[in-house]
């Protein structure tokens, strides 16, 4: 395999000359351009892609900060940037921070030191929360699903308050008055929102909040495994719960199931997410039908739009989502 000195040799200029060819052509006059490329079209000289992005302080490498990769629904928004990715020519790091602050400020220290040209984050926590300068550092940054539309870099996601309250005027409209809530936890943005949307639906028709009626825990099927069984020991009258994620509603299907209920005869169940599995639970779940792959490919195409250089406003793409109904929320006589 040729090298550059055999390039340099053939077109009588040195190594350096070689590499400016094809690092900074506007350099060299013309002449010398056309002898060097054509000398290494002779001898088939491949320049080392490698040395060419490290001058250029280039990895083609973007970081994705995951709070949990355990969590489906962060695993299809992973597939969704994947595709992109490999599309646009760019490698991924994929690193499951644990939603640890320590780690995710690393993560964006990995873009200062070229060890990564620009950073995802699918958790909540801000640029300003991980930076010292805050939004003013010139970091390629992207934030997808719990994005805070007030940041000043791109982000996409849903309108968490917009879908809950669309699955709590669906209870509501199956008659449904005792609701309960599984939430997520309690200090998550998105958690707020999805009880807000939940609010809104109950205060549109009348019905009152019952806060008691609210168990916080983690998004998960162990965390909504732990929340039903608190919350079902102390509301024995509840007629539906209101899960807000699908893993959630698995873990209460499972409880539900352990204490004695016949579903949804007894418990009406409904999720947030329509992850895959939800379809086989018994009975498969009633749910808000997030486009996790979506919201993937457009966090990476706005990043491939700034790595591109393209001026980026401050984008904030809301998705639709979409009622999928299933036979674990039945209508009450």
């Amino acid at each position: 395999m040729a090298q550059i000195r055999d390039v340099a040799k053939l077109a009588g200029v040195s190594p350096a000359t070689v590499s400016r060819a094809y690092s900074d052509p506007s350099k060299l006059s013309e002449s010398t351009l056309h002898r060097v490329l054509a000398a290494a079209d002779e001898l088939k000289y491949k320049p080392s892609s490698l040395a060419q992005l490290f001058r250029e302080k280039r990895t083609n490498t973007v970081l994705v900060m995951v709070p949990d990769i355990a969590n489906v629904l962060f695993a299809r928004v992973v597939s969704g940037i994947e595709r992109v990715a490999v599309e646009n020519k760019y490698n991924l790091i994929v690193s499951d921070t644990g939603d640890d602050a320590a780690i995710e400020a690393v993560g964006v220290e990995m873009v200062e030191t070229y060890r990564a040209d620009g950073v995802i984050q699918l958790g909540e926590r801000p640029l300003s929360e991980l930076h010292p300068e805050g939004e003013q550092c010139a970091i390629p940054f992207v934030q997808a699903i719990s994005a805070d539309p007030r940041g000043r870099y791109p982000t996409v996601g849903i309108d968490d308050r917009k879908a809950a309250g669309m699955m709590a005027s669906y209870l509501l409209s199956q008659g449904h008055r005792r609701i309960g809530v599984l939430a997520g936890l309690e200090n998550r943005v998105v958690t707020q929102e999805r009880l807000a949307g939940f609010k809104d639906s109950l205060a549109a028709v009348d019905v009152p909040f019952d806060e008691v009626a609210v168990e916080y825990d983690t998004y998960s099927m162990a965390g909504g495994e732990r929340a039903a069984t608190r919350l079902l020991s102390r509301k024995g009258d509840l007629t539906a719960l209101f899960c807000m994620s699908d893993e959630i509603a698995i873990g209460a299907i499972r409880t539900a199931h352990d204490q004695g209920f016949i579903l949804p005869r007894d418990l009406s169940i409904s999720g947030f997410d329509n992850i895959e599995f939800g379809k086989y639970c018994t009975p498969p779940l009633t749910t808000v039908m997030q486009p996790a792959e979506q919201i993937g490919e457009v966090a990476m195409s706005l990043m491939c739009d700034i790595l591109r250089g393209q001026t980026m406003p401050k984008t904030h793409e809301i998705l639709p989502t979409e009622l999928v109904v299933r036979a674990s929320v039945q209508k009450l006589p």
